[in-house]
């Protein structure tokens, strides 16, 4: 039995016309429903339980102590098919007067170009089936089940305007079966799921952003749509020292000149800017270790200055990916080639200063040092992981600090870049 479990159980039962969770009857919220609100989509399920967690447990006999056998969950981060989840998570939700749209309602002709506000994410971190089976064969819904079950999960709201999550919400649910019904263990499932979403529909800070005013959005630059380019492996890059992240920053060397780059999947792609590789299709990369290889240009998006390069990777790990805001304040690091490959893997430390706007477009402003040749690499924070790339630097009179990093959030989003 595998970790797919779980969308399997709940794919026969959406194939079998099995209902979905019941709820609660309506409750008066003191919301307005004519009133113009934020909409928000379930973008993603994803399963991440502890590994050796005996997450579905099924027994049978009269008594239901017989036969016990659990499935345990191997470990690593599953993402789940999304209908069997969005039908619950709309009907909760627009039960307690939110709009919701689910994917492609809001565009027909192209699904990924909806008006949506925000999109969640939904993270299950733990799970707890039990369920006694009066027919049938063990892990599976066909026959009757009766039993209970509970599940925590981690939400994270994203504003596809502000291009970062603008709050993190963590629920716990559960769910009964008192009497056994076909399809019993995929009622269990959903009907947990569905009482997180009552739970979420209750947090203030997720109410606090659905009854925030819209989102303005003229002035800003916002990305268009192009086919999705999936960087394996990034989902399941931890944190590491920032001296371990120096062998996942290239040099780049092409007729523009040189400048820096980053490792962000295992199969060889690599992030920078823009004006790094200027119109050039294929440029020189070269590793810390001093091996040097030919990279692909793959991706340009001139007007956000960033690109997605190809290359061997020779078995590196990427470097971790953490998109949404961050503090004032708060310390981060930088590595690069200032000058060239005569110093790669230079690193330099600072602090973010502040988010700033420039003609539509959104930077990280820090005075961590960077120089000509920094350009295009990754600013980390303290856990190793990526929160932008070198961009600008700004030139005075006074004390030098004065630079801007580019968001690896609004990287990603004008390359269509998703983690797997």
């Amino acid at each position: 039995m595998t970790k797919y479990l779980m969308t399997g159980v709940l794919a026969w039962m959406l194939a079998c016309g099995a209902a979905t969770a019941q709820t609660a009857e309506d409750s008066s919220t003191g919301r307005d429903p004519s009133a113009t609100q934020n909409s928000v989509r379930l973008a993603r399920v994803i399963l991440a339980l502890p590994a050796g967690s005996a997450w579905l447990t099924f027994r049978t006999g009269l008594l239901c102590i017989a036969n016990t056998r659990s499935q345990t969950w191997a470990g690593g981060r599953e993402a789940q098919n999304l209908p069997p989840y969005a039908a619950p998570f709309k009907a909760e939700l627009e039960r307690t007067g939110y709009k919701v749209i689910t994917p492609g309602e809001d565009n027909i002709f192209e699904p990924d170009a909806g008006s949506v506000d925000y999109e969640i994410a939904a993270v299950i971190t733990d799970a707890d089936i039990e369920g006694c089976v009066s027919q049938g064969e063990f892990f599976t819904d066909r026959g009757s089940v009766r039993g209970s079950g509970s599940m925590k999960i981690d939400w994270q709201l994203y504003s596809r305007i502000k291009k970062q999550v603008v709050a993190h919400v963590g629920t716990s649910g559960t769910a009964k079966l008192d009497r056994s019904v076909p399809g019993g263990a995929a009622r269990l499932i959903v009907e947990a799921f569905a009482s997180n979403v009552r739970e979420l529909a209750q947090n203030a800070d997720f109410r606090a952003a659905m009854n925030a005013p819209k989102a303005f959005t003229a002035g800003f630059q916002m990305p268009g749509q192009q086919s999705k380019i999936f960087l394996a492996g990034s989902l399941k890059t931890g944190p590491r020292k920032i001296s371990d992240a120096v062998g996942s920053v290239v040099t780049i060397l092409s007729g523009s000149g040189s400048g820096s780059g980053f490792l962000v999947s295992t199969d060889g792609y690599v992030l920078t800017d823009a004006h790094v590789v200027g119109d050039d299709k294929q440029v020189r990369v070269r590793w810390s270790d001093g091996l040097e290889g030919l990279a692909t240009v793959e991706r340009v998006s001139k007007n956000r200055d960033v690109a997605i390069l190809k290359t061997n990777a020779r078995d590196r790990t990427p470097l971790a990916i953490r998109r949404g805001p961050v503090t004032p304040g708060e310390r981060v690091y930088a590595i690069g080639s200032p000058a060239g490959q005569k110093f790669e893997g230079t690193v330099s430390s600072g602090i973010i200063s502040a988010d700033r706007v420039f003609d539509g477009l959104r930077y990280v402003q820090s005075d961590t040092v960077v120089s000509h040749g920094s350009s295009g690499g990754p600013l980390l924070d303290e856990k190793g992981a990526v929160i932008g790339l070198t961009d600008l630097g700004i030139q005075n009179d006074g004390p030098a600090g004065l630079n801007l990093f580019t968001p690896i959030g609004d990287a990603m989003d004008f390359l269509s870049l998703e983690q797997r």
